[in-house]
């Protein structure tokens, strides 16, 4: 091979030579052919070979890795200078919209613009799929899983939320409320009506319907700020737009009554609201807002805020939807009812009480005996029972020490007497009859005193007829079981008035 290549080289250097430098080419060739011949030619060693492949081989190595290094370098190199041309682009718009802000907005609005910035760098909004715990509930309740929540730093007096869905704005300041769950990213199309149930001011309330990022600042309505949309009552549309809109709006303005409805498509981001259960055209406005993805695998919840006493009733799929097509292809958060466990069941006997009922399974007594207190199902009558020695009540305040100071009971908080017995009639009727003879005795000695100190100061006759007549024994009073002290001064009252009446005689007499 070596020998060909040397050979064919020289006939073609030959072929343009003239004819005297031909004859002396070949004449060294043959010269060089008798040498290979005679082996005076030396020719190269196999160790020869491999140092100079192994020197290419080097070569190639080196220049790929090289290359491969440069290429790199050059790649990362374009990504920081693109990474930093839109860091800057960033920060310019930033510095525009804050100059924006100073030029057209007044020192209150300036004021809420700021702290909402603060409020979204401060809380992080929530990112990634639903977690275990939610999907669960969403498995158990279903479309019922949803509700709107109140925000911790607004009260019932500001809003309140009646049935999860009712919302009822009462205050003149923006605020604005959230679901508890975002809107779910399984299939193609979500969608949520909101009904204008109340707006007895219209003109100088706004109520704003949208979707965002939570948290969201609760004292701002929505597509104020970034990463939300809405469509407002004034007509217009907002996209991360906290300015005055200088054209005419492109949507009607609400009315009580109107259903708003807002619908997402996950997979495009698309965003398109209805009105009365038709769709809205927003061809003036540059058509739907699209790619609407929040970064990092961010939630987007549906947020409803007013600034003005009105009221807003949303539907999440739990009621029909006034949109057809929503209705049909069922866009709702989740399924009418859902698909949770049943109930637990309930223990045989005594484990679960629902009602106290009186039959007893004496079978199953045995199997329950530790569920009960010893001598639960004896019973034990009144006149077997004694009060003064069984201590079984007693609360022994000193049992670990051997102490001889008084024990406090139930016994000791008992009356000295027996307690009446309402079974029997005839006892009960003589312990009171006794007891209203003891009154009428004391009563009577009583008046009597008081007669006789009135009639001393009188004639001695008069005082003489009047204490005969007083005289009244126990025999002549009614002998009422529940008589009382006024009715016998009443008969006292007559018995004097009628002495008085019969004086005029004996002082004749």
């Amino acid at each position: 091979m070596f020998k060909g290549l040397i050979l064919g080289s020289l006939f073609h250097g030959i072929e343009g030579a003239p004819l005297i430098k031909r004859q002396n080419i070949y004449k060294s060739i043959n010269e060089f052919n008798n040498n290979i011949k005679d082996g005076n030619l030396e020719r190269p060693s196999p160790d020869d070979d491999s140092m100079s492949l192994n020197v290419i081989t080097f070569f190639i190595v080196f220049g790929s890795f090289f290359g491969v290094t440069f290429i790199f370098s050059i790649i990362t190199l374009i990504m920081y200078y693109v990474k930093r041309k839109l860091a800057l682009s960033e920060d310019e718009l930033n510095r525009q919209e804050e100059n924006q802000v100073y030029l057209e907005l007044d020192s209150e609005e300036q004021e809420l613009y700021f702290q909402s910035k603060d409020y979204l760098s401060s809380n992080p909004y929530y990112r990634n799929d639903l977690t275990l715990s939610q999907n669960l509930l969403i498995q158990e309740k279903g479309v019922n899983a949803w509700e709107f929540v109140r925000d911790s730093m607004l009260t019932s007096n500001d809003l309140l939320i009646l049935n999860k869905y009712e919302l009822n704005f009462f205050k003149k300041f923006e605020c604005s409320t959230q679901t508890n769950l975002p809107i779910p990213q399984k299939n193609e199309v979500y969608y949520f009506e909101s009904k204008i149930y109340s707006l007895p001011d219209p003109e100088n309330t706004k109520i704003s319907i949208g979707i965002g990022i939570k948290p969201y600042p609760w004292f701002r309505l929505p597509g104020r700020h970034a990463h939300s949309v809405s469509y407002d009552s004034d007509g217009y549309r907002r996209h991360n737009q906290p300015f005055e809109f200088t054209t005419d709006a492109p949507f009607p303005k609400f009315i009580e009554g109107d259903v708003i409805g807002v619908g997402y498509r996950t997979r495009s981001g698309t965003i398109f609201f209805t009105r009365n259960g038709k769709k809205l055209s927003e061809s003036k406005i540059g058509g739907h807002i699209k790619n609407f993805k929040i970064p990092s695998n961010g939630q987007i919840f549906p947020i409803v805020g007013a600034n003005n006493l009105c009221s807003v009733h949303v539907n999440v799929g739990q009621m029909g939807f006034n949109f057809i097509e929503g209705q049909v292809k069922k866009w709702g958060f989740a399924p009418l009812e859902g698909s949770g466990p049943a109930p637990p069941a309930y223990n045989k006997f005594n484990g679960d009480i629902l009602l106290e009922r009186s039959e007893i399974d004496e079978n199953e007594l045995s199997e329950r005996e530790n569920d009960f207190p010893p001598d639960f199902w004896q019973t034990q009558s009144d006149d077997e029972y004694d009060y003064n020695t069984n201590d079984k009540f007693s609360f022994k305040t000193y049992s670990d020490v051997n102490s001889t100071d008084e024990r406090i009971t139930l016994n000791s908080l008992m009356p000295p007497i027996k307690p009446p017995s309402y079974s029997d009639e005839e006892d009960n009727q003589e312990e009171i009859v006794a007891i209203n003879s003891e009154e009428f005795e004391a009563i009577n000695s009583e008046q009597l005193d008081t007669t006789n100190s009135q009639q001393a100061t009188q004639e001695g006759s008069s005082s003489t007829t009047v204490n005969d007549q007083n005289l009244i024994s126990e025999d002549e009073l009614p002998h009422e079981q529940s008589s009382g002290e006024d009715e016998y001064s009443e008969h006292f009252q007559t018995v004097n008035e009628i002495s008085e009446a019969d004086l005029p005689d004996s002082g004749e007499n």
